[in-house]
């Protein structure tokens, strides 16, 4: 990848200023991450809101009492964190925001004044895939009553969120993505829904792309390789665009 594909300040696919992915703990939204960066956008600056805050509660004994409970931190303290860390971070990703209704509007009053243009990625998963996941990692805040509590957060909490960004098409695009499936699946599946949503401008004129289909012996899979295929495709499309701005 150009080492200026991912300029500081500038848009991902002459499109995007930032990334939010939204979905509960456990649904894959960390596995995808790493498939994006691994895959696609090496450089990208990620960060999760529950790892902010987890690495707050080590010094903050409050924080350290609400994250382990598994309750949701003032919408105040979470709306600074994203703003700030969007600002310094651009393009980058943030995991885990927003949680609810208000911290979905501050988000849009956020953006509207920032002129920015946002890719939102909801990921939904069965609670028992959530809870076999969970209960794999052995995390502190993955006792069963808090992972119980974060899924009724979560299904009365999200949907509104997710109506007031799906009513500012102005402002957010979308990709829907069922968590349930292994990752290289989840992830073939994403990358798709980012083909579906490249500016057509950029179609007419790809004589100057290349990119190699290329199965290896030991994937069980065809996906790899459509991840690999796609992302290679990105790729070379981000350093065209960066070059005509």
């Amino acid at each position: 990848m150009n080492p200026d594909a991912m300029q500081k300040g500038g848009k991902i696919l002459g499109k995007w200023d930032y990334v939010l992915l939204l979905g509960e703990s456990g649904s894959g939204k960390g596995t995808l991450v790493k498939n994006i960066k691994n895959y696609w956008l090496p450089d990208l600056d990620a960060a999760s809101m529950g790892d902010i805050f987890r690495e707050k509660a080590k010094t903050d004994p409050e924080t350290k009492r609400l994250t382990e409970q598994g309750v949701l931190i003032n919408d105040e303290t979470a709306v600074k964190v994203f703003s700030e860390f969007a600002v310094s971070h651009k393009p980058g990703l943030m995991d885990g925001f927003p949680r609810n209704r208000q911290q979905a509007m501050h988000l849009i009053k956020f953006i509207k004044e920032k002129r920015w243009r946002l890719l939102v990625i909801d990921i939904s998963c069965n609670v028992d895939v959530i809870l076999e996941r969970l209960l794999a990692r052995r995390r502190k805040d993955d006792e069963l009553h808090i992972v119980y509590k974060r899924n009724l957060d979560h299904k009365t909490l999200h949907p509104a969120v997710m109506d007031e960004i799906k009513h500012r098409a102005d402002l957010f695009d979308i990709i829907q993505l069922d968590g349930n499936f292994e990752s290289e699946i989840v992830l073939s599946s994403f990358m798709l829904s980012i083909l579906r949503l490249v500016d057509m401008l950029y179609m007419y004129d790809l004589h100057s792309i290349e990119t190699r289909f290329e199965v290896f012996e030991d994937e069980s899979t065809i996906n790899p390789a459509v991840n690999r295929w796609i992302s290679g495709f990105l790729r070379s499309l981000q350093d065209i665009i960066n070059n005509n701005e």
